[in-house]
C-alpha cells in the first residue's frame, strides 16, 4: 500500500492506466511503462485495487474499473501552480497562430523536449477558452544552451514576473507521457491536460469539464473496440 496514489512517482501508474483504460496489464509491463520499480508498482496497484479503482480479470491481469472517479479524484488533489516551477518570459507578439507556428519550427534538438499545456493546449485539442498566455513544460534534462536556443526561436525574453509565456519545470517528467504532436506542436496528453486545468484559475475547471467530455468519448470508443 502507498499513502497517496497521487504522489509524484505513484501518479505515473495512475497516468498510464488512464491513458489506456481498456487495456489489461501484467504488473511487470505496467512498471516498465511507468518507469517505476516492480516493488513500487506493486504497492500502487494494491492501493488502487483496495480503493476500488482496479481489479484482476480471470487471467490475473490488472484492469482499470473506474477511470472517471479516478481522474476526477486525481484532478481534485492536484495543484498545477504549487507542484511545478515557473520561469516568466514575455513576447510582444501574442497572436496565437503566430506563436504556434514558431513552436512548430523549433530546432530539431529541442523539438521533443517541451509540451504545451493549459488553455493554449486545450485550444488545439478541444477549443473552448481563448488563451491569453502560453504554459510550456520544459524537459528537466534540457541544457542551458538548448534553453537559450528555445527562447530565441520563440522570440521570448525573460522577465521577472507576469510574463505571458511561462516555461515550466515539471514536478516529474511523467507529465510528458502520452504527449503528441498536433499540427506541428507538441501538447501534453488529454489526461495530463485535464488535471493541469482542473484547479487552475481563469475558467480552468470549466475548460477541464469540456475536455473530459472529449476524453470520455475516446474511452467509450476504446471500450467498444475492445469488445468487438
Amino acid at each position: 500500500m502507498v499513502r497517496n496514489i497521487f504522489e509524484v512517482k505513484s501518479s505515473r501508474i495512475v497516468r498510464v492506466l488512464l491513458m489506456h483504460p481498456g487495456r489489461t496489464w501484467v504488473l511487470r509491463e505496467l512498471a516498465k511503462e511507468a518507469r517505476l520499480s516492480l516493488g513500487m508498482a506493486h504497492y500502487v496497484v494494491s492501493s488502487l485495487a483496495q480503493m476500488g479503482f482496479a481489479s484482476r480479470d480471470e487471467s490475473n491481469r490488472l484492469i482499470l474499473t473506474d477511470p472517471y472517479r479516478l481522474i476526477r479524484q486525481w484532478a481534485a488533489s492536484y495543484n498545477y501552480l504549487f507542484l511545478n516551477k515557473f520561469s516568466d518570459y514575455y513576447t510582444f507578439d501574442m497572436e496565437f497562430e503566430t506563436f504556434l507556428s514558431r513552436l512548430a519550427k523549433l530546432p530539431e534538438r529541442v523539438r521533443d523536449r517541451y509540451a504545451l499545456t493549459l488553455h493554449a493546449a486545450t485550444w488545439i485539442v478541444a477549443p473552448y477558452v481563448r488563451p491569453t498566455d502560453f504554459h510550456i513544460y520544459i524537459h528537466p534534462d534540457i541544457g542551458r544552451k538548448e534553453l537559450v536556443a528555445f527562447a530565441e526561436s520563440l522570440d521570448i525574453s525573460p522577465i521577472e514576473r507576469n510574463g505571458n509565456v511561462k516555461l515550466v519545470t515539471p514536478y516529474d517528467e511523467g507529465v510528458f507521457y502520452g504527449s503528441k504532436v498536433i499540427d506541428g506542436v507538441r501538447v501534453v496528453s488529454p489526461v495530463q491536460l485535464y488535471v493541469d486545468l482542473f484547479n487552475h484559475p481563469g475558467r480552468g475547471e470549466e475548460a477541464a469539464g469540456k475536455l473530459l467530455e472529449k476524453i470520455a468519448k475516446e474511452w467509450q470508443a476504446e471500450e467498444v473496440v475492445r469488445h468487438q
